[in-house]
């Protein structure tokens, strides 16, 4: 149990260092102090939320693939998986806390999964509220004439 908080206590760490980096160098890229005015036509909203999206997904894939990594090089949960891959479905399942259960981790690591889903809960909420201030940035520059 000890392991598991200790290395799920450094993947968090991992995942919210590129989160923080990943949200501050997207803002400064598409901040307004650079002149990126979003004028009115319906094009420029949508291009930037598009990018956003793709960017914060991006983000998460980086994020499960940490946690995959991990899977793989724990020799106790090594052979649950046949390959990367499935470690990192089994990852990306357990961050959205879609949960299949088609997959699961031995007794003593269960709580690394656990863990994994508060992260994903976390930081999937992180990059829902940059898009919902995102969206309402828009809606003002939109409505302000």
């Amino acid at each position: 149990m000890f392991f598991s908080l200790l290395i799920g206590s450094f993947i968090i760490i991992l995942s919210v260092v590129v989160q923080a980096y990943g949200n501050i160098l997207w803002l400064k890229k598409i901040s307004p102090s650079k002149g990126l005015k979003i004028p009115y036509t319906p094009r420029k909203p949508l291009q930037l939320l598009s990018y956003s999206f793709i960017f914060f997904s991006i983000i998460h894939f980086i994020q499960t693939g940490f946690w995959a990594i991990a899977y793989i090089l724990i020799p106790e949960t090594n052979h649950v998986f046949n390959s990367i891959s499935e470690a990192w479905y089994f990852s990306m399942v357990t961050f959205t806390s879609l949960g299949y259960g088609d997959i699961t981790l031995t007794e003593n690591w269960r709580l690394l999964s656990g863990i994994e889903a508060i992260n994903g809960i976390m930081l999937i909420g992180w990059s829902t509220a940059m898009m919902f201030s995102l969206i309402q940035q828009i809606y003002k520059s939109q409505n302000s004439n």
